[in-house]
């Protein structure tokens, strides 16, 4: 579609590439807004209901239009438009503190994110003379490529929360009502992968193996560090955000490696790089997007997002118990589930590669692959964390106490996307079907044919390489690794006599909820080998005369951000102390200086166009 508007061509349209985002973008806004009828009932009649579905609507066109932008201007037009929604949701409860603090860290970010997108834009326009979302490959010299890669790989890289740029998504996430955060982390970070896919090889043309390795070195970083710090965070939206930097990782994984093979001409490991790259964009919209709406829930039911406060809502929230759980399996990356399609295929993409590549790249491919399993069994410990004590055990709060189950609008919208999750898991050849087109429209090879098996899918060049990952092999040893775990269990358990008796609970009439284990507990492994990262603190208070019969004790834990500690807060420092030094010198209060200043700037652009 075209359009034109005085000083702006607006041209709309939907390829492939915009056609399978926007499809990940309507399953998930179509569940959210079932949720949505159940969760704004506790808003009804104390905020402004109507100006939240204005937003709520105007927000999901802005990402459609983003999306579907086919010039430069619009897109950018579109992109601004997204990010200022975005933001009033964020501040939508602006009575707290928290939700001002975060929706001012965000529009910092996101603002800072456009003007490096913007610079790019104009960039490339001062060679092509033209908006176009056309490929500039053969106009602009390798040189300024770079520089656009730059831009661009910071401005979308800032949008998608990649380490160290990540620092307003753990906090605005929170800020958000649960169903935007669903939206926010389901697709609107994700609008930053469809940027990065439409500009670098689309633009660009990827012909630097450097792009992609530095791709790659961000997404391993912002993989293991997400997991990371989201296993020790104890509010469920920020963990869940954490997570979500986590999974933009590996997203970058894929994309690393498919730009690196491109840049060495190397066709079929790009497009399986790409296909699982995608794979999991869609994915994680699915689960993450499940997960937000399951944390809305919880925080519906009970007013807390602290896991400290939760326990036994399993007995409570039966449904909501489920389809938290399948969503934690899925993200866990556990089969059947579609979390597991997506990693798997990415696994694969490194093996593919170092098949054939250097010994440097090897290396790196080597670490890839040791970092995406750690991550794998951190995630599995976090998700084990978020379930296990919010879910299981004991009530530990009144709050959990009297929890019920939330409306079915909200169980309805949480079960079909656990439904979409196991079904994309037990039949992925259906979403991979639909990704193998968009790969195909990009210019890369067709990897379809080669994709072989079911829940468990292989890459068949691995095989005739002589690296036999097949799945049918894979599940029959499976099956005969089970069964010699059973019989070795039958036959040493067997000579054992089965005993019940009381759980022991040190003199006490029964057990309470303070004997349980603790997320902290759960977690305090993790921040001891991490502590690098975590900088932890602890604060033991104790009441009473007596240190060894104290009448209470209180245990705080704390951590702080080696990013914020180490990065930005030198950066807010130089800026504060040369913003003090030049409003004594610049702003003197005379008119005649600023006409001054507004005379040497009209001057300054009039030799820029003149020259430039």
């Amino acid at each position: 579609m075209h359009s034109v508007v005085p000083f702006i061509s607006i041209s709309m349209t939907i390829d492939n590439l915009s056609a399978y985002f926007i499809l990940a973008l309507s399953i998930l806004v179509c569940c959210v807004s079932v949720y949505s009828l159940g969760y704004i009932s506790s808003y009804i009649g104390q905020r402004n209901v109507g100006l939240f579905y204005f937003l709520y609507t105007t927000f999901i066109l802005s990402m459609i239009l983003v999306l579907t932008s086919d010039n430069a201007i619009f897109f950018y037009i579109s992109w601004e438009v997204m990010s200022l929604l975005s933001y009033f949701l964020v501040v939508f409860e602006s009575e707290k503190n928290e939700s001002q603090r975060a929706g001012k860290l965000y529009i910092i970010m996101t603002h800072l994110a456009t003007a490096f997108i913007l610079v790019g834009f104009m960039i490339i326009y001062s060679y092509t003379k033209s908006f176009a979302l056309g490929s500039a490959a053969a106009i602009i010299p390798d040189s300024i490529k770079n520089i656009v890669f730059v831009m661009f790989l910071i401005g979308f890289g800032t949008k998608a929360g990649i380490i160290p740029l990540h620092i307003w998504l753990p906090s605005a996430h929170p800020a958000a009502p649960s169903n935007i955060s669903a939206l926010m982390s389901g697709i609107m970070i994700k609008t930053a992968i469809y940027g990065l896919i439409r500009f670098i090889p689309g633009c660009l043309g990827v012909e630097h193996s450097w792009w992609g390795i530095t791709i790659l070195a961000l997404g391993i970083v912002s993989a293991v560090l997400g997991v990371a710090y989201a296993l020790i965070e104890h509010n469920i939206k920020r963990l869940l955000a954490f997570s979500s930097v986590e999974n933009i990782g590996i997203i970058l994984i894929g994309l690393g490696i498919s730009f690196i093979a491109l840049a060495q001409n190397n066709q079929l490991v790009s497009s399986l790089a790409l296909t699982a790259a995608l794979l999991h964009t869609f994915n994680h919209a699915l689960f993450k997007g499940g997960l937000f709406l399951g944390a809305g829930s919880i925080q519906y039911a009970t007013h807390t997002r602290d896991i400290e406060k939760l326990g036994g809502l399993i007995r409570k929230m039966p449904l909501t118990a489920l389809f938290v759980l399948c969503f934690s399996l899925a993200i866990s990356a556990i089969v059947p589930f579609n979390g597991f399609i997506s990693e798997w295929l990415t696994f694969q993409s490194l093996y593919a590669f170092m098949i054939n590549g250097g010994a440097g790249l090897n290396i790196l491919f080597i670490l890839a692959v040791a970092a995406l399993g750690l991550v794998g069994a951190l995630a599995a410990a976090c998700f084990v964390k978020l379930f296990g004590f919010s879910f299981l055990g004991l009530s530990r709060s009144e709050q959990a106490l009297r929890a019920k189950e939330v409306p079915l609008s909200m169980n309805v919208a949480m079960g079909i996307l656990s439904l979409l999750c196991l079904l994309f898991g037990l039949f992925p050849l259906v979403t991979l079907s639909l990704i193998d087109s968009v790969i195909v429209s990009l210019g890369s090879s067709s990897i379809f044919g080669t994709l072989r098996g079911g829940f468990l899918i292989a890459y068949y060049p691995l095989e005739a390489a002589g690296n036999r990952i097949s799945p049918l092999v894979f599940v029959f040893f499976l099956i005969i690794f089970i069964v010699l775990i059973l019989l070795a269990a039958r036959v040493v358990g067997g000579k054992y006599l089965e005993r019940r008796y009381g759980t022991w609970d040190c003199g006490f009439e029964a057990l309470n909820p303070r004997m349980q284990y603790s997320a902290t507990g759960f977690a305090k492994p993790i921040k001891i080998v991490f502590r690098i990262l975590f900088k932890p603190t602890r604060q033991v208070v104790m009441e009473g005369d007596s240190i060894y019969h104290p009448k209470a004790i209180q245990y705080t834990t704390s951590y702080t951000s080696i990013f914020v500690k180490y990065l930005y807060h030198p950066i807010i420092s130089v800026v504060k102390d040369f913003a003090k030094i030049t409003k004594f010198k610049i702003q003197t209060g005379s008119i005649h200086s600023y006409l001054l200043y507004i005379f040497i700037a009209v001057m300054a652009m009039m030799l820029y166009n003149r020259f430039l």
